[in-house]
C-alpha cells in the first residue's frame, strides 16, 4: 500500500477498520506472539536520496508548551526558535505513548507499542527490525546512536554504533568527536538522545548557568510568573500569603505524592525543568555549529521533536507514563534542513510521531510495505509540499502498561488507557473505567469531560477506537528477553521502577 496515501474519508477508516478489527479478532485470542515476522519491509523506490545527512535529537519529557518557538512566555530555547523560523514547526505534533523507550522505538519503527513490542522501559526491539537504522543502513549510509540513558541500547539493534553515556555534555563531546573522525566524505543518521528535563526533580544537579541565562532573557518573576503559569497548567489561585495546595500523583506505580504549598515551590520546580530544556537547547546548538564547521558536501537534514510531554501537576499529575493528556502527548517537532530546502512554514495539521519513518523513507527514494494509512502513519512530504490533497487524519495514543504484578495491580483504576484524537476531539477510554471527551479547540486544557453531554460524539469515537485498539492487540508481539542488570539498576535510579 502506498505509504503516502491518506483515507478519503473519516468514515471508511472507521468501517475500515472496524471490519478488519472483527475479523482478526474472530482469529486472535489477546496473547503475544513471539514468533511473529517483523511486519514492515523497505524494498527500493525510483528516487535518489534527498539527504547526504539525517540527525534526528529527541529531548526526553519535554512538552512543546515549555518551548519558546511554541509560544512559551519564557526563552527556553533560542537556539531551536532560531532553527525552526528557518525550517517547518508542526503546531500539533502527537506522541504514541508517554514513555520514553516505546516512544522512541515507535519514531523509528513507525509502529505502535503494541505491534513493536516494546512496551516498556528496559525491552528490546527484535533484531529483524525494519526501523531507520537499517532503512539507512541499506542505503549505505553509516548509522550512529548517542544515548543519555542506558535502556535506551535495547532499541538501537541495526545501528552501527552505539554510545550510552549519563552526562549529557560528555555525551554531545562524543558525537563531535564521531562526526570528525573521518567523516567528510561519509553519508550518515545520526541519533542523539538528551534526558534532561526528565531530571527536574533532581534538585542536586541543576544547570545553573542555564538557570542564569535563562532568567536573564525572561524577567519574568514571582506573582507574574505564577499567574502565566497557573494559566498554562490549569492550576489553582494561590493564597494572599503565597501558600498553594497542590498534591500531585507523581505518574509512578508506586502511588507517591507530590506535596507543594507556596508559590516560591511551585517555581523553583518550573525553573528547575526549564532551565534543563535551556541546557539541551545549548547542547543541540553545540551538536550543530560542529556539523557546520565540518563544511560537509551535501545537505543535512534536522529533526528535532521529544518523546513524551510531562505532566507538572497539570491534571493533578507530575509525571507522564501513566497519563495521556495533551500535557504528555503534545510534542515539539521541527525539521531544518542545511540547503533551506524546506520551509519556513509552520504546520496547523494533526500529525504524529508515527510518520517520521514514512516520510524519511519517502524522502531517501525507499518504499515501505506493511504500513497501514489508516491505521498507522503517513508520509508528511505531500503536506510539507502543500499538496490539497491532505486529508485530516487521526492519532492514536496509548499509556504504558499497569505491571502484572500483584503489588502493582489495583493501584490505579486505569488499568489500560488509550486516546483518539482528530484535531478537535479526543476520547480517552480506560479500561474499565468512565469515557473522558474532550473539545480541544474550545478547550485546550482538557478541563470539561463532554462524554455525558454529547453521547453522540463519544459513542462515535468510542468505535472507531476500539477498532483500532482491536488490532494493534492482535498483531501483538511477544517474546520479550529478560531487561538485563545493568539496564534494571538504571531505571530503579531513575525511578521507573521500585
Amino acid at each position: 500500500m502506498d505509504p503516502v496515501r491518506h483515507p478519503a474519508s473519516r468514515g471508511r477508516v472507521a468501517v475500515g477498520a472496524l471490519a478488519l478489527a472483527l475479523l482478526l479478532s474472530a482469529c486472535h485470542e489477546d496473547t503475544p506472539s513471539p514468533a511473529r515476522t517483523w511486519p514492515v519491509r523497505f524494498e527500493p523506490g525510483a528516487g535518489t536520496p534527498r539527504f547526504d545527512r539525517v540527525i534526528l535529537v529527541t529531548i526526553d519529557t519535554l512538552r512543546a508548551d515549555h518551548v519558546s518557538a511554541y509560544g512559551y512566555f519564557r526563552k527556553t530555547t533560542p537556539f531551536l526558535d532560531r532553527l525552526a523560523e528557518r525550517g517547518v514547526l508542526f503546531e500539533r505534533a502527537m506522541a504514541a505513548v508517554s514513555h520514553t523507550a516505546p516512544s522512541h522505538a515507535t519514531m523509528l519503527t513507525g509502529l505502535t507499542p503494541f505491534e513493536h513490542g516494546v512496551e516498556q522501559n528496559g525491552q528490546s526491539l527484535a533484531p529483524s527490525a525494519s526501523d531507520l537504522a537499517s532503512l539507512f543502513r541499506g542505503l549505505g549510509y553509516e548509522t550512529a546512536a548517542f544515548l543519555n540513558v542506558k535502556f535506551l541500547r535495547g532499541i538501537t539493534p541495526s545501528f552501527d554504533e552505539v554510545t550510552a553515556e549519563t552526562n549529557s555534555g560528555p555525551l554531545v563531546d562524543a558525537a563531535m568527536k564521531w562526526l570528525r573522525q573521518g567523516r567528510r566524505e561519509e553519508r550518515f543518521f545520526l541519533w542523539l538522545h538528551l534526558y534532561g528535563p526528565h531530571r527536574w526533580k533532581d534538585t542536586e544537579h541543576v544547570p545553573e548557568r542555564s538557570l542564569a541565562a535563562l532568567k536573564r532573557d525572561s524577567p519574568l518573576e514571582g506573582p507574574e510568573l505564577f499567574e502565566r503559569e497557573r494559566a498554562l497548567h490549569g492550576l489553582p489561585a494561590a493564597g494572599d500569603d503565597g501558600s498553594l495546595a497542590l498534591r500531585w500523583a507523581a505518574a509512578s506505580e508506586s502511588g507517591d505524592r507530590i506535596e507543594v504549598e507556596s508559590v516560591r515551590d511551585w517555581l523553583e520546580i518550573i525553573d528547575r525543568y526549564d532551565a534543563h530544556i535551556r541546557h539541551a537547547d545549548e547542547l543541540v546548538e553545540r551538536l550543530h555549529a560542529a556539523v557546520e564547521g565540518l563544511n560537509l558536501p551535501g545537505t543535512t537534514l534536522w529533526i528535532v521533536t521529544s518523546d513524551h510531554g510531562e505532566g507538572l501537576a497539570s491534571h493533578g499529575v507530575a509525571g507522564h507514563g501513566s497519563r495521556i493528556y495533551q500535557e504528555q502527548l503534545h510534542v515539539p517537532f521541527l525539521l531544518a534542513a542545511s540547503d533551506h530546502s524546506i520551509g519556513p512554514a509552520r504546520i496547523r495539521e494533526l500529525v504524529a510521531h508515527v510518520d517520521l519513518l514514512p516520510t524519511l523513507a519517502q524522502w531517501m527514494g525507499v518504499r515501505v510495505e506493511g504500513l497501514d494509512p489508516d491505521l498507522h502513519g503517513v508520509s508528511l512530504v505531500p503536506l510539507l509540499e502543500g499538496s490539497r490533497e491532505w486529508t485530516p487524519r487521526e492519532v492514536f495514543s496509548q499509556r504504558r502498561p499497569v505491571p502484572e504484578d500483584a503489588e502493582h495491580r489495583g493501584k490505579r483504576a486505569d488499568e489500560e488507557l488509550y486516546a483518539l484524537q482528530d484535531g478537535r476531539s479526543k476520547l480517552l477510554l480506560h479500561e474499565p473505567g468512565a469515557e473522558e471527551l474532550y473539545d480541544l479547540e474550545a478547550d485546550p486544557l482538557e478541563s470539561e469531560n463532554l462524554a455525558e453531554s454529547d453521547p453522540d460524539a463519544r459513542i462515535e469515537l468510542e468505535r472507531r477506537l476500539r477498532a483500532r485498539v482491536t488490532v494493534y492487540k492482535a498483531r501483538r508481539r511477544g517474546g520479550a528477553p529478560e531487561v538485563p542488570e545493568e539496564w534494571a539498576a538504571e531505571l530503579r535510579d531513575l525511578g521507573y521502577v521500585e
